[in-house]
């Protein structure tokens, strides 16, 4: 597929989601990169519509665009990698919320080599299983950099988990957070505060009562399991070292 659409497609010996990021970004040649999932479809204008938002705002490091569902898929009980905010928006250390996923992404490449690209221990398929993109606007915001949400760069994010796919993502992004959280602790204090109360507080505490009180059994399950993995992940970040913003991997470790 990637030779017939002109592409070119790099393998990664090991797997990691942020590895293969980091390889494709790095193969790549344009001073202006964009991602996206292999489980989104991308609508058409999307790679103009970064474009033309570098061009009007050229003070911007990066940008998040507009991420829906399949047109053909009815409203999921849970969404996954979902932004459907229709006003353009300033994303800076202050910012809370959904910012945006690596799914609906485009980043000058200068910005992202400077600080090191993506944190490999982060992602699918690494030691902390989630987190690459609020783990990455974390750092590019403690490098200085602002960036915006762009709602014109539209893309549609398949929603085929089942409830139990859900669960396990819930885990992993639970412990994902809590890993960046960690980080944070020791690199950005201020931005530390405003994660550690809205994972812990607005995406779990309150969710968790929220799905109580309406009934809702499943987002009960799912907001608890998130709550959970997120102190998981930040017991299990602590102890690792940060280096250049990035947590030491296991073979230094071991070394």
């Amino acid at each position: 597929v990637a030779h017939d659409d002109g592409a070119r497609l790099v393998r990664c010996e090991r797997k990691g989601e942020n590895r293969a990021l980091n390889a494709g970004w790095r193969a790549a040649t344009h001073e202006v990169l964009a991602f996206t999932d292999d489980d989104v479809v991308v609508a058409p204008g999307w790679v103009d519509a970064f474009a033309h938002a570098f061009t009007v705002h050229p003070e911007a490091a990066f940008f998040t665009g507009r991420t829906g569902w399949p047109l053909d898929q009815p409203e999921p009980e849970r969404p996954v990698s979902v932004k459907l905010d229709p006003e353009p928006a300033v994303l800076d250390a202050t910012s809370r919320g959904d910012l945006g996923h690596c799914a609906n992404l485009a980043i000058r490449r200068p910005v992202l080599a400077a600080i090191g690209g993506f944190d490999e221990a982060l992602g699918a398929g690494g030691r902390f299983r989630a987190g690459p993109d609020v783990d990455l606007f974390d750092r590019l915001f403690g490098a200085g950099h602002t960036g915006r949400y762009e709602p014109t760069a539209l893309a549609y994010h398949d929603q085929w988990r089942d409830r139990r796919d859900l669960l396990e993502l819930e885990w992993s992004y639970g412990v994902g957070n809590g890993a960046r959280l960690a980080k944070l602790v020791r690199t950005d204090r201020a931005r530390a505060r405003r994660v550690a109360r809205e994972v812990f507080w607005d995406w779990g505490v309150r969710s968790v009562a929220a799905n109580v009180r309406s009934g809702f059994k499943t987002g009960v399950a799912l907001t608890s399991t998130r709550l959970l993995a997120t102190a998981t992940g930040v017991v299990r970040a602590l102890p690792v070292p940060v280096e250049s913003g990035h947590l030491r991997p296991r073979e230094s470790n071991r070394s």
